[in-house]
């Protein structure tokens, strides 16, 4: 008889659905026992993932948001226990980074397999911090802290990059002064993430390409803006595998210095932990912390890794081009699938649906005038 499996589910994480009406019925089909442990404010997930791996849990679940996983993990960080993640956040970015279902039930399914693969990912470390993802200086960090609740309730990731359309007007570039493995660099933008993972958690956009959790390597994106093109560019970059425009700066390394003009907060998914200084101050430091990796629990042995659920009924996003069949030709050409070629739709725009490697469809137009013709 497997072992009872122990979930610390954080409440106020995610949508509003019945999660343990879920769990319970994902469990019964598992033929697995299980037992919660809820979580009532910040902290309480790292202190319930270390009281239970100190007491000998060989796989510890949870349920909620990044943050709550990112809690988790710190806790089980250079221990023996692994991570199942059960998403239960509103953008869910580590399981769709790590292929684990966003269905919360086919995740329980993932976690009660027989022979389960695991995976050994890097932490990064800012002070006494640890973080799974990123941390983010600048716009990040305001939309992060000022997305509504009950939006992210309503419109699940799509809240985020609503928030930041409603944002764009107000951007003013920052100056930052960065030392990457001891090389020093003076750029500016209007964003800073150290990053871990790029994954944005929005329908698996990635914020910039060739980042992997397991490289031992923190990767620096600077924003240099955040406008239409820029939007445009990541977009095309997720198809091609490659970053693309200038708007989007990308190095690596395994120590990471940041300082910044003015001062900005610095945060791990909207929670505040350290302030830049100025350009002539003290800095925020960043490492890969090798001897602390997490184990997360990411497939089945024998199997190719699991894709994200597709976010059925949830809506879709419209990404415009003023090139819409040229954009297709080069995704094509780069390893996507033609779902839906270009036709003009009853609303006065061309329309086609391409299918990334990675299994997201997406929608991209162009605007037709009334006569048929292209608006640029």
């Amino acid at each position: 008889m497997p072992r009872r499996l122990p979930i610390i589910l954080n409440p106020a994480s995610g949508p509003d659905l019945p999660v343990l009406k879920i769990l319970n019925r994902a469990f019964r089909d598992a033929g697995r026992d299980w037992e919660v442990f809820l979580t009532r404010q910040a902290g309480d997930a790292f202190r319930l993932a270390g009281q239970l791996q100190a007491a000998g849990e060989p796989l510890i679940a949870v349920c909620g948001g990044d943050g709550t996983i990112k809690e988790a993990a710190g806790a089980l960080a250079g221990g023996e226990a692994a991570l199942a993640i059960l998403p239960g956040g509103t953008g869910n970015a580590l399981a769709t980074e790590l292929g684990v279902p966003l269905d919360l039930a086919a995740a329980v399914a993932l976690a009660c397999a027989p022979a389960p693969r695991v995976r050994q990912i890097d932490l990064g470390r800012i002070g006494e911090h640890l973080f799974v993802l990123r941390a983010s200086i600048g716009l990040e960090t305001e939309l992060l802290r000022g997305t509504d609740r009950a939006l992210k309730d309503q419109l699940g990731p799509l809240a985020y990059p609503l928030t930041a359309l409603q944002k764009l007007g107000g951007l003013t570039p920052l100056r930052f002064r960065l030392t990457i493995d001891g090389r020093e660099i003076g750029t500016q933008g209007v964003q800073c993430t150290i990053a871990n993972s790029a994954q944005m958690g929005v329908t698996g956009l990635a914020l910039a390409q060739g980042v992997s959790v397991d490289d031992g390597l923190l990767d620096v994106i600077v924003l240099s803006a955040v406008d239409l093109p820029a939007l445009v560019a990541i977009a095309t970059s997720n198809f091609v595998g490659a970053d693309l425009g200038v708007e989007v700066q990308h190095w690596q390394g395994r120590e990471v210095r940041v300082a910044a003009d003015p001062p900005q907060a610095v945060a791990f998914g909207g929670e505040v932990v350290n302030r830049t200084a100025s350009r002539s101050g003290e800095v925020v430091y960043a490492e890969v912390v090798f001897e602390e990796d997490a184990r997360v629990l990411i497939g089945i042995a024998g199997d190719h890794p699991l894709r994200p659920a597709p976010m059925h009924g949830q809506g879709a996003v419209y990404l415009y081009t003023a090139d819409l069949d040229g954009l297709v030709a080069r995704a094509v050409f780069a390893g996507a699938r033609l779902v839906r070629p270009a036709a003009e739709e009853s609303w006065g725009d061309r329309v086609a649906v391409l299918e990334d490697p990675d299994g997201n469809r997406w929608f991209w137009a162009e605007h037709l005038a009334r006569d048929g013709r292209k608006i640029r």
